[in-house]
């Protein structure tokens, strides 16, 4: 009894950093240095940010604080628990060095300093601005929060800078599920990922943008966008017709037989 209370409060413990961690992605912004690049590093820190919390609601830590009791047999072990902290500590500890960096080069102009970061809300347009928001959404969702608390936010201003965070965080991340793999379960946390997205723009550019960090969502969307109806193939054979068509036809087809 005394070891399950232990691990429940350790538990809780882990639950707190994981939100903290998750938190983290939310007051990031990304600095006008980026030009062209800034859609595609924002959505980056977004996928980052999703695989982490991919990892949470594995081990049911967004609502960890109602259901203590039935994490404690079934999800990280008593000699697991210590180690999920000191990786969620290591990730808090990235993001802490990374805004000093910021602060170190902040602008000596007020003016200047309102200019320095791009605003996701105005700066992003169509197909990148409904993956953040849809991505965004699903992370407030997985900490079991109705959304994050006010914070004073900060930029990322070197590419360099942004490139080695990201693959900082997905090294730890990748060792968080390491101590409890279920690639099973993390597929089907992203088939729900991407299940309400049907336009596949938005598919292939998330596919995109995962390729190089998140290899178990960019291959589910590979799967999922080769089992559309649109990558069918229908062979048309007769005295009016020759060759082949790809698509999908939603009318009528005359004068041809199927051979």
């Amino acid at each position: 009894m005394a070891e399950a209370a232990g691990l429940a409060v350790g538990v809780i413990g882990l639950s707190g950093l994981f939100n903290n961690a998750v938190d983290c992605f939310e007051y990031v912004q990304i600095g006008r240095s980026f030009g062209r690049d800034f859609q595609t590093s924002l959505l980056k820190l977004d996928v980052a940010r999703l695989q982490l919390t991919r990892w949470g609601e594995s081990m049911g830590l967004g609502s960890v604080l109602d259901e203590v009791q039935s994490l404690v047999p079934t999800r990280l072990s008593s000699t697991k628990v210590p180690l999920a902290e000191r990786l969620l500590g290591q990730i808090l500890d990235l993001f802490t060095e990374a805004e000093r960096a910021s602060n170190r080069n902040l602008p000596a102009s007020s003016s200047q300093t309102s200019l320095a970061a791009h605003c996701s809300a105005s700066d992003l347009d169509g197909v990148p601005a409904s993956l953040h928001q849809r991505m965004r959404d699903l992370a407030i969702r997985r900490q079991g929060k109705a959304g994050v608390r006010e914070k004073v936010k900060w930029a990322l201003n070197g590419k360099k800078q942004l490139s080695r965070l990201i693959e900082d965080i997905h090294d730890l991340v990748s060792e968080l599920m390491d101590l409890q793999p279920d690639l099973e379960g993390q597929r089907r946390l992203c088939e729900a990922e991407i299940s309400g997205m049907n336009c596949e723009t938005d598919l292939a550019a998330l596919r995109d943008v995962a390729a190089d960090q998140d290899k178990v969502l960019s291959e589910t969307i590979k799967k999922a966008m080769n089992s559309s109806p649109g990558s069918n193939t229908v062979t048309f054979s007769g005295d009016n017709n020759s060759g082949f068509q790809l698509g999908v036809n939603t009318g009528t087809v005359s004068g041809v037989s199927f051979g």
